[in-house]
Order: C-alpha cells, then sequence, then structure tokens
C-alpha cells in the first residue's frame, strides 16, 4: 500500500517504509478538528495494513505540530457536554491507536505542540523536537484539565513531581527543556530536524516488522506492572513471536553464522 494520499487535514506519503503523516492545517495552527481525527484514523489504518512499513513520522506544516482542539470544536463542546464527551473519547482512541500501532511511532515537533496536540506527541514512541520549538500541556492555563492521557503518560515518561509542575503550571517547555528532562529524545536546530528524523526512522527500517510490533508491545506492557510480572510477560510475548514469526529469528541466526544482511519474510 505504498505512495501517497491527500485528506482534508493532513498529507500522508510512504517512502523507504517510512510513513509519514503531515497536518496540513497552518492557517489554524494544525488544530484537531473531528476531520483530523477521521484523517489519522485513516493513515493508522493504512499503516497498519501496509507490511512494508517500518515506522510512522508524524508532523505538521509551518509554525505547529498542533496546539489542540480546534477552536470551532471547542465551542461546541463548551455548550453540548455529551458532545464534548464523544470527542475526548475519539482523542483518547487516537493516542491508543498511535500507542498501539504495530510500528513504532515518531513525533516531529518542528513548533508548538500543545493540549491535544502534547498529548498526540506523549503517545507516540519518540519525540524529536526542534529547539525553537515548545511542548507542553497548557490545559490549566486555559481553564481545563487534560483528556487525551496526559496525566497518565506524562509521570511515566518525566517523574509524578515534573508532571505535576508542567500540569498545573501550565507552561511550555522549549525543545532544549524537554530533552534535558528527558521528555524528547533529541533537540536541534530546526534545520537540522528533518535529516535527524530520517535518520533515527531509517535505523528502524531493517528490522523486521513483527519483531518491532513485539518489542513495542513488550515496553508499552511493562510499563506500570511490578517486576516480577514485567519479565513474565516479557517472556511470553518471546515465546509468541518465535512460535509466529519463528522464521525471522532463524534468518537472523543464519545471517550472523554467514556474516551476510538478514533477509526478513
Amino acid at each position: 500500500m505504498a505512495g501517497s494520499a491527500s485528506h482534508a487535514t493532513l498529507n500522508y506519503s510512504t517512502v523507504d517504509r517510512v510513513a509519514y503523516a503531515v497536518f496540513s492545517r497552518p492557517d489554524r495552527l494544525n488544530s484537531l478538528s473531528e476531520e483530523a481525527l477521521d484523517d489519522l484514523g485513516d493513515v493508522v489504518q493504512r499503516v497498519q495494513a501496509d507490511d512494508e512499513v517500518r515506522t510512522l513520522v508524524i508532523s505538521g506544516e509551518g509554525e505547529a505540530f498542533s496546539v489542540g482542539l480546534d477552536d470551532e470544536l471547542l465551542g461546541r463542546a463548551y455548550a453540548d457536554l455529551e458532545y464534548f464527551e464523544h470527542v475526548l473519547t475519539r482523542l483518547a482512541a487516537a493516542c491508543l491507536s498511535l500507542e498501539w500501532l504495530d510500528v513504532p511511532v515518531i513525533a516531529k515537533v518542528n513548533g508548538s505542540a500543545l493540549a491535544a496536540g502534547f498529548e498526540l506527541a506523549l503517545a507516540c514512541d519518540v519525540i524529536m523536537i526542534a529547539d525553537e520549538a515548545e511542548l507542553g500541556d497548557g490545559h490549566l492555563a486555559a481553564g481545563l484539565v487534560p483528556g487525551g492521557g496526559a496525566s497518565i503518560r506524562l509521570p511515566r515518561m518525566i517523574g509524578v513531581q515534573r508532571a505535576r509542575e508542567l500540569i498545573y503550571s501550565g507552561r511550555a517547555l522549549s525543545g532544549k527543556e524537554a530533552a534535558a528532562m528527558g521528555l524528547a529524545l533529541r533537540s536541534l536546530p530546526a534545520a537540522e530536524l528533518d535529516r535527524a528524523v530520517e535518520e533515527l526512522a531509517a535505523s528502524f527500517t531493517d528490522k523486521p516488522r513483527a519483531a518491532l510490533a513485539t518489542a513495542k508491545r513488550q515496553i508499552n506492557r511493562g510499563l506500570g506492572v511490578d517486576t516480577p510480572t514485567g519479565v513474565e510477560q516479557e517472556r511470553r510475548e518471546l515465546i509468541r513471536h518465535i512460535r509466529d514469526t519463528g522464521g525471522d529469528a532463524v534468518e537472523g541466526l543464519r545471517a550472523r553464522q554467514e556474516d551476510r544482511s538478514p533477509s526478513w519474510s
């Protein structure tokens, strides 16, 4: 399912086993409408169905990654709490779909990632950010609280006290601050961000997709459980992986023994 596709709110393409989803509403700072959630859902389905893809990179056109839910959507939601609950359920599902996608997801934060946009970034496997960008929850600054998973994911990433400070204050971090805190993997000048993300994505593309999916599942399921439970889950995942995709494991061993690059199934 290689190629490209244009949606109303984002553009999708694949190059060399890397899928790219770029939010394309720069005039609205890539704020998230229901249509944007639909489009993102379509991208997730495309990536999940394309066995050639090894990683997904999400970014935004212009000055923002995404500044959160669209103002028009919020205006309707404030007047109709049932609709607000519907939107929050969709946002949470979108974040979970990234977290459980079979391939690693990289958030390329080229500009502002705030509120729901911040929560989307947190649901990705890795955040790469420009020094000049800003990253933060921001809900309390607008009289709100997180609704897409920030209060759950953020403490696991940077610790409880730092998460409390960021959520309570509503302040945004610079790219450099985010990397120093461990919230982003790397921060670098905006002019170098594309290349750095491409290099990171390329480091995943020569791995078997089934192994990437299993490793991602091991890590995600191990979060929040005690060590013995996590180790047992990891062991079961490895046995299942070998049982279901044993050819890859055998090929990896033979390739090492024969001093050649592996040819994955």
